[in-house]
């Protein structure tokens, strides 16, 4: 048998044996031609395989879910995942997320506590056509400006176009009359204003009333409240002071018991003369008159600036006292039940005295009042266990951590709110900005606060650390803005007559 040569390739030797061999089965499906198969046509005809829907989702990569739901402010960014977190107090007891609207901010000096309530707090929450109340307590320098020093928030109400209530405690200052109806929330004979009167009182004398003084108080009271409306004027402090000394005997005589005034101007001797020194003194040009005209406070924003007034002595904690009694009044008076957000900025007030008492009623009331306290305070351990303020923070339902560098404020944070002993050295190294957000129970988040370009600049308070202005070595006093030559700077302050 003959056997066929092979043809030879043109101009070569014959094809060998493995040049012969058939194809791939995975080519034999479609065979690679031309310039199909250089444009990648053939790169699917791979078989596939088959599977079921519940044996693939094995291969699918992990995807970690939002911290927060989508309804809500948005606040920031968690820094682990990603997502954007939306939180509002309000929405949050709705939707029973938490199970109180207060909210209590705790961090060092500098590193965005303040920077969050304005934005996420205030300027959001206005925008919703809520209200905002504000106790601003922090100074905040004129920086390059000639302007007088006056509370932080000052500069962010006037860009929104309210001007703060601001209280300096001197002659020819804003006054505000704790008897006023507005705000005591009534013309009658209340409660209110025998609780106020109190608080003032113990705050001035330091120590709790006697059942005699206090009932020689609403005794005064009732007197100076009944004499003022007869005559068609507002009582004053100064009314409930001259009925303590010299009480009225018809409104005396009125009383149940066989007490004349005499028994009555000496159960009220004390307190009179305290009160009487005080509003000559420490609490005069601030409780001692009439409201001024100039305060208004039924305003979607309303700024109550106290940084002009001395940390130490009754007038803070006598002042903060009357608002957070005219803002309970306010509330109840309402119709239609707006959610009204009180800030209270440096919130060691609350740490002893007449308003810690006063505000831990309002706390307790936050849910029928439709009222959502906000309290800042820099560090935890500097807060004693037995004090009101410890409760206030432990039935807050939104707690906002931003940096505590000494070991002691950090430990203090996660004892109180039940971290993992993990947070306290992250606490102690959080970056500017940043926070560990407690949402109710749930897992903290760490998050990034963001804000705006407009938000950032309204927010702004280092003016004072940046200030441009300078001062020359013989005491003359100028201003050089940040656009000025370094050098122009320094040949300025170095004085004319430096030889």
């Amino acid at each position: 048998m003959k056997v066929k040569q092979r043809k030879k390739r043109k101009g070569g030797t014959p094809p060998s044996s493995a040049e012969t061999k058939l194809p791939e089965p995975w080519l034999q499906e479609a065979r690679r031609k031309g310039w199909l198969d250089f444009l990648g046509a053939y790169d699917q005809q791979v078989t596939m395989l088959r599977s079921t829907t519940s044996q693939t989702s094995a291969l699918h990569l992990a995807v970690a879910g939002a911290p927060t739901s989508s309804f809500g402010l948005y606040a920031g960014d968690d820094l682990i995942t990603g997502w954007p977190v939306f939180h509002d107090p309000i929405e949050g007891y709705r939707s029973k997320v938490i199970g109180s609207p207060n909210c209590v901010s705790i961090g060092d000096v500098g590193y965005g506590k303040s920077s969050f309530s304005k934005t996420w707090v205030t300027m959001r929450n206005l925008m919703l056509g809520r209200r905002v109340v504000i106790v601003d307590k922090k100074m905040q320098s004129a920086g390059d400006e000639d302007s007088e020093h006056e509370g932080e928030y000052a500069s962010l109400a006037r860009a929104l176009g309210v001007e703060p209530i601001r209280f300096t405690g001197e002659e020819g200052g804003l006054r505000i009359n704790p008897l006023d109806p507005v705000i005591t929330g009534s013309d009658r004979l209340t409660a209110n204003h025998t609780d106020l009167l109190k608080a003032i009182l113990e705050e001035v004398i330091g120590e709790v009333l006697s059942a005699d003084e206090r009932k020689a108080l609403r005794v005064a009271r009732d007197a100076a409240v009944t004499r003022a409306r007869e005559r068609g004027a507002v009582a004053t402090i100064h009314d409930v002071t001259r009925y303590l000394l010299e009480p009225d005997e018809e409104i005396v005589e009125a009383q149940l018991g066989r007490y004349g005034v005499d028994d009555y101007a000496t159960w009220g001797r004390r307190v009179g003369f305290a009160l009487e020194e005080c509003i000559e003194g420490e609490l005069a040009g601030l409780i001692d008159g009439e409201t001024s005209e100039e305060i208004r406070v039924h305003a979607g924003l309303t700024v109550f600036d106290i940084s002009a007034l001395p940390d130490s002595g009754p007038a803070v904690p006598v002042v903060m006292a009357i608002i957070n009694t005219w803002l309970r009044a306010t509330l109840l008076r309402q119709k239609s039940a707006v959610p009204t957000f009180f800030v209270i900025e440096e919130g060691w007030h609350l740490v002893d005295g007449s308003f810690a008492k006063v505000s831990q009623q309002n706390t307790k009331k936050s849910r029928g009042l439709a009222l959502s306290t906000v309290t800042n305070y820099q560090h935890l351990s500097d807060v004693p266990a037995n004090s009101p303020a410890i409760a206030t923070i432990k039935e807050a339902g939104t707690i906002a951590m931003f940096r505590q560098a000494r070991r002691e404020d950090a430990e203090a944070c996660q004892r109180l709110f039940g971290m993992p002993p993990s947070s306290i050295d992250l606490l102690m190294n959080l970056e500017q900005g940043c926070c560990l957000l407690k949402i109710g129970n749930k897992p903290a988040v760490l998050m990034r606060a963001s804000r705006s370009s407009i938000e950032a600049q309204l927010a702004d308070t280092d003016g004072a650390l940046l200030s441009q202005a300078r001062v020359g070595l013989q005491g003359d006093d100028f201003t050089a803005g940040a656009q000025d030559d370094a050098e122009d700077l320094a040949l300025a302050g170095a004085g004319s007559d430096v030889a």
